[in-house]
């Protein structure tokens, strides 16, 4: 079994935690500007810039920060607390604008563009409340979540259309037409529901699905989010939630820290050549010595990356 040992720039702290983190000073590399950020054991992490210029920040100030995410390469990404907010909470915003619109499935929606502490301003498709926005001057909006920044808004006691779909549940898709989402310039697909509501599904993470028009698919409804639309989970065309399967072992990854921790992570092949990477013990190293093969359980897919558990 092949061993590979790579070298993590930050040390390993733990994932949906806050930690105080200064920033020493800010960088340039090439157009792109980032905050370099120190955390409470001393180690160095980049932080981009250009997402939280509004929130005053400055060479020398210590704030708190969420570790959002690390994956499976050890790399960190923060998450810096805003500096009014809580995500969660619910808050008047002031209303600068509202109207309707023709969205990327065709259908009229209502919206409210509202305004924050900072000036900046974030869009909140609206359902009943569209009946008395022209009434207000605010809206109470529940601040769903802060990513890079962004304020991700639903409006307060305010229930989109569910169409009979549950949250959950799989359903059975038909596959009607492709489109380009003008909000960020993704690729998408338009699936048709039994009832012959519509709902999107971005491309770029089932390339390798073979999805086309035409096709019928089964997606698990995830979620609904800020934006208003339900997440669907096409069905892999390989494995099935909850079976146990054999993957083939590529390699093993030992991530050295900078604060001299390792963490081990078993990378295995998936049916279209794609590595799969979970989080080992030293335990489960020991016991994996020699193998080729390993037995592991799929938890869960997510935008079409397998979710594995060892067995």
């Amino acid at each position: 079994m092949r061993i590979r040992n790579l070298t993590v720039s930050n040390s390993r702290l733990t994932e949906g935690r806050r930690y105080p983190f200064r920033i020493v000073k800010s960088v340039n590399f090439g157009q792109d500007a980032f905050f370099v950020m120190q955390d409470p054991l001393g180690y160095k992490v980049l932080m981009p810039r250009h997402f939280y210029t509004h929130y005053g920040f400055e060479d020398g100030q210590t704030i708190e920060c969420r570790v959002d995410k690390i994956n499976c390469n050890g790399r960190m990404f923060l998450e810096p607390i805003h500096p009014f907010y809580k995500e969660g909470e619910e808050y008047p915003f002031p209303i600068v604008d509202y109207g309707v619109r023709i969205n990327i499935l065709d259908e009229h929606e209502t919206f409210a563009k509202v305004e924050d502490c900072f000036k900046q301003q974030w869009e909140v498709r609206l359902y009943k409340s569209a009946d008395y926005i022209h009434e207000s001057n605010t809206l109470n909006c529940i601040l769903e979540r802060i990513k890079k920044g962004r304020l991700f808004l639903t409006a307060a006691n305010d229930t989109p259309l569910d169409g009979g779909l549950k949250i959950g549940e799989t359903y059975n898709f038909i596959i009607v037409d492709e489109r380009i989402n003008r909000t960020d310039n993704t690729a998408c697909f338009v699936l048709k529901d039994k009832n012959g509501k519509k709902h999107i599904l971005r491309k770029k993470y089932y390339a390798h699905y073979g999805l086309k028009k035409g096709m019928e698919i089964k997606c698990r409804v995830d979620k609904f989010t800020s934006e208003g639309f339900f997440f669907l989970e096409p069905e892999n065309p390989w494995y099935k939630t909850g079976e146990i399967y054999e993957f083939k072992i590529r390699e093993i990854n030992k991530l050295h820290f900078s604060d001299d921790t390792i963490q081990d992570v078993l990378v295995v092949e998936d049916p279209y050549s794609e590595d799969v990477k979970i989080f080992i013990d030293s335990k489960q190293l020991e016991e994996l010595s020699g193998k080729e093969l390993v037995r592991c359980r799929l938890d869960r897919v997510r935008k079409s990356r397998l979710e594995l558990e060892i067995i």
